[in-house]
């Protein structure tokens, strides 16, 4: 994916994110986009319309941060290279984690539990 514009690399994040979360993820926006010197850009959504995060990618390395006031919380995931990356499987992670940090009585009332 190296070769790719890093505004072609955020879309083909972006499009991974809902093709798998659909609904569940909205409010996205990039910013701080670039090329030169290399490739960075950081994507803000809000999942579940509970929690924002912030993806972030830095020269073919990435991960997700859930977003607490003017601190970040780390989304662990076991894949953090753009290197072959599944994007599906990498927001399948991201889903499953950010839906244990979410009240099952919420996912219930809002349908997606």
């Amino acid at each position: 994916m190296q070769r790719n514009s890093a505004h072609e690399i955020a879309k083909n994040i972006i499009r991974a994110a809902k093709e798998l979360l659909g609904e569940r993820i909205n409010n996205i926006t990039v910013y701080n986009i670039t090329d030169e010197p290399y490739k960075m850009f950081n994507i803000k959504c809000t999942l579940y319309n509970y929690f924002v995060l912030i993806f972030n990618y830095d020269r073919g390395h990435f991960g997700c941060n859930i977003v607490f006031g003017e601190d970040a919380v780390p989304i662990i995931s076991s894949m953090e290279w753009d290197d072959g990356c599944d994007f599906k499987a990498y927001w399948d992670g991201i889903n499953e984690e950010i839906r244990l940090r979410i009240p099952d009585k919420y996912l219930k009332a809002q349908g997606w539990l």
